[in-house]
Parts: structure tokens; sequence; C-alpha cells
């Protein structure tokens, strides 16, 4: 993968059992460890798909340098916390799969007509349509994590996990739904200001994207300033 130009390495954690396939066979931690040793004397981060505090552990315990997703199964605890923070590891919480995953949908998002009107018909089903794999779990409780782990200084990464057009893996779409994380991530306890970092400068320091002196990074430009409602980015201009 390395040498076909990754930019990094994804592993997956993943047991099934918030996706509504309890007992999926798991990459040993032996294996994880022996790929993760290897990623790294290539130069690429490796970030674990971990969406249970199994998971999690595991992923912490074999060197992974970011999550993606969040674990959904349980609250959170200092020591979990601690342990993310102390391993330097970024979280990209995917908090509308989270959301999708439990039942909720992108519904609001596609009838938004600053977004609906920019996206195909099969983008609007899916965003408009919900995984529902894990019903009882509990976005308030994912988002007290969030708010924890940034309180903790652990970098947190806006991000979607959208996939392909189909509503069975709805709630999400490409792009539109950021705005919908963001405003999650509000939910969280983010500031606006702070929320949009996750999606912009937050995530060039994993990266290690920052630019040379006297030179700006090429972005898209907002209209909504950083004390107003986060939703407000969806007026965006091109400079």
């Amino acid at each position: 993968m390395a040498a076909q130009g990754a930019d990094y390495i994804k592993v997956m954690i993943e047991e099934g059992t918030v996706m509504g396939h309890p007992g999926l066979p798991l990459i040993s931690t032996e294996a994880l460890k022996a790929g993760v040793a290897e990623a790294h004397l290539l130069g690429k981060k490796v970030i674990a798909h971990a969406m249970t505090l199994a998971a999690t552990e595991q992923a912490i315990e074999v060197g992974a340098d970011g999550l993606a997703h969040l674990f959904i199964d349980r609250p959170h605890t200092e020591e979990i916390v601690s342990a993310i923070a102390g391993a330097g590891i970024f979280v990209t919480p995917c908090l509308v799969i989270s959301s999708s995953v439990m039942g909720g949908t992108g519904q609001a998002l596609a009838d938004d007509p600053r977004v609906g009107r920019k996206l195909p018909q099969q983008w609007l089903a899916t965003l408009r349509g919900t995984f529902n794999k894990y019903p009882e779990g509990n976005l308030n409780q994912v988002l007290a994590s969030v708010a924890a782990l940034h309180s903790a200084g652990v970098d947190v990464i806006a991000g979607t996990d959208a996939s392909i057009p189909v509503p069975a893996h709805g709630g999400v779409a490409h792009g539109a739904s950021l705005h919908h994380e963001l405003q999650l991530l509000v939910k969280a306890g983010l500031t606006p200001l702070e929320a949009l970092r996750a999606a912009t400068s937050v995530p060039a320091r994993p990266e290690g994207c920052t630019p040379p002196p006297g030179r700006r990074c090429k972005r898209q430009r907002s209209s909504a300033a950083p004390r107003q409602p986060v939703a407000d980015a969806r007026r965006a201009d091109r400079p």
C-alpha cells in the first residue's frame, strides 16, 4: 500500500457488535503490532477503525496513531481518556456515523436548500437513510466522550466516513455531511471556531501539512463568522 502511494494505513478492529454482526473475526494483537511497526518503518501513520471500548483499548496497545470513529458502546472513563491523551492519539469521531448507526438520519441536512440543491438524488436518498444497527446506543454519551477528550487536549478531527450512495449505509454524504459533523462537534461542547479548526488546521498537524513560512494553504472561504452558528458555514464562497 505504501508503494502505491497510500497516505496512511488503516486497520480494522471491528468485532461487529455495534454494526449488527457480533462475533466477526478479529486480527490478533500480535499481527496488528507487526503491521503498525512496519507502517511506521515506512513512514506511514496508522489509523484504527474502533467503535467499541475494547477495540479502542486494543488500538492504543498496538500503537495506532489515530482513531477513526469513537467507542459508542460504553460511556467514557477517566482511564480511557487519559490513555488516549497519553498516547498522543488523534480522534476522528465521525459523529454522523455514530448517529446513523443509532438510527439517526441526515434528513435536516438534505432538506436544507443550501445543501439539497447541490446533491444528486441518489445521495439525497442516502442522506435521508440510516444504518440503524445499534438503536440502543446513546448519542449524548458519545458527545460527552468527545467533550472529555477535547478537554484533555486530544486532537479531535472532523470527518464523516461517507462511503457509497446506498440508503442502508445512510445518514451521510461526501462533503455535505461535514457540515452536520461540525454541528455535532459544537453540540459536544466545542465552540464554532474550534469545530471549524477541527476540519482545517487541526488535521494538518498529524499529517504534517504545515505550509512553509510566507505561504498559505489554498482553501474554500465561508461567509460564516467564527461566533455565528456553525451551520452558517454552509454558505460557502470560493475565493
